[in-house]
């Protein structure tokens, strides 16, 4: 069924991407990086058809709430020429966006595990055993996103043939973590030159650990401001906006064509949640754990 919708998606809506390159530029280096094996075309082909589909859906709801609920004609107009529009964008976007979010979902994993990784690594490599059986014994252990490149390291290594240099080097030129690239490729580079690796490594841990405890502490402090403006925006604005329109209802009237008693539903069943839901999200975006 999948497979089908595929090939529908890209017979319908390829030509948005041959026509449209430049825009999606960026795209395939997403998708590979975020490890979702689809062509940049398919998955632009999708986010499109998708979107329409859902543009027809929720239009279909929305006329299906009007009647229901007999909602006024100027609140049917105003459903029906925002909703399905919104939610199509909605849809869209998120396609769009997913890529880069699931590269950053695995980047924070890779940056947030590599202080505990490398400390483990150092004390493995102070035994002094080669590199490749030091990735191998990691492997053994979950560290995030950072356990998957180590397996990639190993696979290279066995099922490919290549040496541990090469290997290594291989995963570092892929993986979405420049931190992680950069620990990689000294590693590369102490190998090749003849250097001592466990003392690399050793500060290398020491480097990671301090940087961990520093974006925790400018996270915290973020998160107070991100409260304030939350409180100030989404608590005490609306409560004093209601507070309004609940003082203006007795008076009666209309603002916009619509009653006191319409607005006041739109402002607490769509607008309050709406607002709340991309607060969270933003937070969530934000945070800085994997």
């Amino acid at each position: 069924m999948l497979s089908l919708y595929k090939r529908l998606s890209v017979e319908l809506f390829g030509w948005v991407y041959e026509r449209h390159k430049e825009y999606f530029k960026n795209l395939e280096l997403h998708l590979k990086n975020a490890n979702i094996k689809m062509l940049a075309k398919t998955w632009v082909s999708l986010s499109v058809l998708t979107s329409i589909v859902t543009g027809i859906v929720c239009a279909v709801i929305v006329a299906a709430i009007c009647i229901i609920f007999n909602v006024s004609n100027i609140i049917q107009l105003i459903l029906f020429s925002t909703f399905p529009f919104l939610f199509a964008l909605i849809a869209f976007t998120l396609f769009y966006v997913y890529p880069v979010q699931k590269e950053s979902s695995i980047r924070k994993s890779i940056e947030n595990n590599m202080p505990f990784a490398i400390i483990h690594m150092a004390a493995v490599a102070s035994s002094g055993i080669p590199p490749e059986f030091m990735f191998e014994l990691i492997t053994g252990f979950e560290y995030g996103k950072i356990s998957d490149q180590v397996r990639l390291i190993i696979r290279n290594m066995r099922s490919f043939n290549m040496s541990s240099v090469d290997a290594i080097r291989d995963v570092a030129m892929r993986t979405p973590s420049k931190e992680f690239r950069e620990f990689l490729m000294g590693i590369v580079s102490n190998i090749e030159s003849g250097g001592n690796l466990t003392e690399y490594i050793r500060g290398a841990a020491e480097k990671a650990l301090f940087d961990y405890k520093i974006k925790r502490e400018k996270y915290l402090k973020t998160l107070s401001t991100y409260a304030d403006v939350y409180t100030a925006l989404l608590v005490a604005a609306p409560l004093m906006m209601l507070s309004l329109l609940a003082t203006m209802s007795i008076i009666g009237g209309n603002i916009m064509g619509m009653t006191i008693n319409d607005l006041i539903l739109i402002i607490t069943w769509v607008f309050l949640p709406v607002f709340n839901i991309i607060f969270l999200a933003f937070v969530h975006v934000t945070y800085p754990g994997g």
